[in-house]
């Protein structure tokens, strides 16, 4: 774990975090653990834990796209408790992702799962708090069991993208594919952090009729 973690470092210094989503880079730093997240999807690529998603619909998991784009792996999610050896399995039956090339992905489960989903929304502007939620590796390096979050502050809203400043802490790697809620309705897909003071999501908004589209959600 710590010569993964290592990789990543480097990786980071070279600008490429945004590629590497489970590869030993920090997660949610600072930050707290979250009380509740029956919406959360742990995603894991071979059996192993990987990025973090949201469960939108009995059969429907969002996530981001760079986290699922190995070529030859299977993918799995475990669902609906912030412990994720708590939650319950579906493999991936198929993926789906939007001609726009947006850093986004619809998961197709192979079997329906009933918990709280999460509840899309369109609605963020600058200024607007943000809650960000994942399972990563936390600032020691230490890969987290349970659900994470932390609370941000929008900077951005443009090109399909959400920036946010940090508050109470900030994503990296393994927050990949992770919720982004304002106003308890989830509005971004997180894809990516410099671990110093800013993250980068893909906004629902700018997704929400190939979403609907594709899932009926």
């Amino acid at each position: 774990m710590r010569i993964r973690g290592l990789i990543t470092a480097l990786l980071c210094a070279a600008g490429l975090t945004a590629v590497a989503p489970a590869a030993g880079a920090a997660p949610i730093i600072d930050g707290e653990y979250a009380k509740s997240g029956p919406w959360a999807a742990m995603v894991q690529q071979n059996g192993q834990q990987w990025c973090s998603g949201s469960i939108i619909s009995a059969t429907w998991v969002l996530t981001a796209q760079h986290c699922i784009d190995e070529p030859g792996a299977t993918y799995s999610v475990k669902v609906g408790n912030i412990d994720h050896q708590s939650g319950k399995y579906a493999a991936v039956a198929s993926i789906h992702t939007p001609s726009s090339g947006a850093d986004i992905a619809l998961l197709k489960l192979d079997r329906s799962i009933s918990t709280t989903y999460a509840t899309l929304g369109t609605s963020v502007a600058v200024g607007d708090t943000e809650y960000v939620y994942g399972w990563g590796y936390n600032e020691d390096g230490v890969l987290q069991r349970y659900l994470k979050v932390a609370r941000m502050d929008v900077i951005s809203v443009s090109n399909g993208l959400i920036r946010a400043h940090r508050d109470t802490g900030l994503t990296n790697g393994g927050d990949s594919g992770g919720p982004v809620f304002v106003g308890g309705r989830q509005v971004g897909v997180h894809i990516a952090g410099n671990k110093v003071d800013t993250s980068t999501h893909t906004s629902i908004a700018a997704n929400r009729t190939w979403i609907r589209n594709t899932s009926g959600v």
